[in-house]
């Protein structure tokens, strides 16, 4: 990577593409393809990090500050999908423990016998 400054159009460029890849996500996250989402978080912030690491001129303010909130919207809806998801897990995971408790418990019964 060059290490020239970053230019507003190249800044909002790559903020642009940061919202791209969370909407990106966000349909992957809806999918349940949690792998994928790894690799297009370190993708999402490898180009953030660029776009941010060089302070931002008074006339681009606006534009980066409408971006970022598109991203906190976006990444707050990624976080209710990923919660809804975990949660799901959960249940199930416990349905499935209990199913062996009563799995094992009719085991136990029938050896009795």
């Amino acid at each position: 990577m060059s290490d020239l400054p970053i230019t507003g159009a190249q800044r909002q460029q790559q903020l642009q593409d940061a919202i791209s890849l969370s909407r990106n996500m966000l349909e992957t996250a809806e999918r349940g393809d949690w792998e994928q989402i790894i690799e297009l978080e370190k993708q999402r912030r490898d180009g953030m990090m660029a776009g941010l690491k060089e302070p931002v001129a008074a006339d681009e303010a606006q534009g980066v500050n409408d971006s970022l909130q598109t991203l906190m919207q976006l990444n707050d809806q990624l976080t209710g999908v990923v919660q809804r998801a975990r949660s799901e897990s959960a249940q199930q995971f416990a349905a499935l423990q209990t199913g062996r408790s009563a799995a094992s418990a009719y085991q136990s019964v029938s050896k009795q016998r």
